[in-house]
């Protein structure tokens, strides 16, 4: 299906879900946790996929920006196209979680204590969401126009592929008004 053509302007769509916090222990990370109340980062909050995290967490439109520096010989509308495998900056998350935890066996008062959601994401920092957010990079789904070698991004494509090292689910939005791409089956 052809599309807009996909640009290094406005933002991507963020990710679908739109969650705004929630209670992770016990919630999707699992149950109470035992033992003390501990403070944000506790080793023992489980992580969990950015997939299943979106109905908790919102990930809202990010600039659609080149992670790198980029020199491209061809311009859509004096701007320069989003091309297959593109790097974009990182896609962080404002949201915070609560974790709640037993006080037992230890005998301390139970408590609740709030964590950054990046924290509650399995991501490529020591198996957590690194800080400054989840990797973005365009998985372009044409497959007929090219771009100096590289398949040519469009609205609508995807910022990542649902492993750890791209688990974005936000797709591209930020796309020319006047120059569309592919045909109608790719």
């Amino acid at each position: 299906m052809s599309g807009a053509a996909a640009l290094y302007m406005g933002t991507c769509s963020g990710h679908t879900g739109g969650g705004s916090g929630s209670t992770h222990h016990p919630g999707l990370g699992g149950s109470i946790l035992p033992g003390c109340t501990m403070p944000p980062l506790d080793p023992k909050i489980v992580p969990r996929s950015v997939g299943l995290m979106n109905a908790t967490t919102l990930w809202p439109p990010t600039p659609q920006t080149s992670l790198n520096d980029l020199t491209r010989t061809v311009r859509i509308n004096l701007l320069g196209p989003i091309l297959d495998q593109d790097l974009l900056i990182p896609h962080p998350t404002p949201t915070v979680h609560q974790v709640n935890y037993t006080g037992v066996p230890d005998g301390c008062p139970p408590g609740s204590v709030t964590n950054p959601a990046h924290w509650c994401t399995i991501g490529t920092a020591g198996g957590r969401e690194p800080v400054v957010g989840h990797a973005r990079k365009l998985f372009a789904t044409c497959k007929t126009v090219r771009i100096n070698g590289r398949r040519a991004g469009r609205f609508a494509d995807p910022f990542g592929d649902f492993s750890v090292a791209f688990p974005c689910t936000s797709v591209v939005t930020g796309c020319s008004v006047n120059v569309f791409i592919g045909l109608i089956n790719g």
